[in-house]
């Protein structure tokens, strides 16, 4: 009998959107979860459960965080902190990291998080330590779930970031960066991020460029699509253009930069894009 330790994914193709990593802004970790403030103290939670038929007494759960980033790898990963925690079989925690997590400046504080869990008797355990430039692949791994999911207020207009392409120590990479549109964010990660009036708009109403030099403003030079090369061991930055000028009041819309490799989607950063009710619009 194996225990069987899982941190929920997002709802596929988009994985990185997990509801099991959440984040608490703020000085008291019981407090209403929401988005994190540059430079402002927060704390990170992650839901973890054991499915299997033994207990995992003991599981150690590590909280990461990295820049935007559509694949992301440990190195590029920083680590936050770690947690303890015993699962009896079929047993669910939340389980919070102790040490505070202080955004800094980068994409207006949005980075991506990472919670990973170590168990005895897994019944597919992880390298422990994982190894430098181990691949974050939430998808191969029940015990990794990541959320890379960021919030823009349509009163910008335009925004203008950065998503890093990283390639691990043992191969170069030739990777499709691609803009996607669409989808619902589950009614729960809406409460969280105090987005629960707000509605999906029908339409593909905001406007994605992307380039390899950064530009500012919405000027045709960019695509949706781009193939990006980039040496093993090292990352590479794609340059993210956005206009929601033509997103109403009250209404919002999910923007995605995946990144593929042939087929295989290898990750990705997504943003809700939100005009609140009473907003300008022009």
């Amino acid at each position: 009998m194996s225990a069987h330790l899982i941190i929920q994914d997002g709802a596929s193709p988009y994985w990185w959107t997990s509801t099991d990593i959440w984040v608490v802004p703020g000085t008291d970790p019981n407090g209403t979860p929401g988005q994190p403030t540059v430079g402002q103290p927060a704390y990170v939670w992650a839901r973890v459960s054991n499915t299997g038929r033994s207990a995992a007494n003991g599981t150690r759960v590590d909280f990461y965080w990295a820049n935007p980033s559509a694949q992301v790898v440990i190195g590029v990963a920083t680590k936050i902190g770690s947690a303890f925690v015993d699962l009896a079989p079929g047993e669910t925690q939340d389980v919070l990291c102790l040490v505070p997590w202080i955004p800094i400046l980068v994409n207006d504080g949005h980075e991506c998080l990472i919670a990973v869990a170590h168990g005895p008797g897994d019944l597919n355990p992880l390298p422990d330590p994982l190894p430098n430039h181990f691949p974050l692949n939430p998808p191969a791994h029940d015990q990794i779930a990541q959320t890379n999911l960021g919030v823009l207020l349509g009163a910008k207009l335009y925004a203008s970031l950065v998503v890093m392409v990283n390639a691990t120590m043992r191969t170069d990479k030739v990777a499709i960066v691609a803009v996607e549109y669409g989808g619902e964010l589950a009614p729960e990660l809406m409460r969280r991020l105090g987005l629960e009036n707000v509605r999906r708009a029908r339409e593909r109403l905001v406007t994605v460029e992307l380039t390899r030099e950064q530009q500012y403003g919405i000027g045709g030079q960019g695509g949706m699509q781009l193939e990006i090369e980039v040496r093993r061991g090292t990352s590479a930055p794609v340059y993210v253009a956005l206009q929601a000028k033509e997103l109403p009041p009250g209404h919002y819309q999910l923007v995605h930069i995946v990144e593929r490799e042939r087929e295989k989607v290898l990750g990705g950063v997504s943003y809700v894009v939100v005009n609140p009710d009473g907003e300008a619009t022009s």
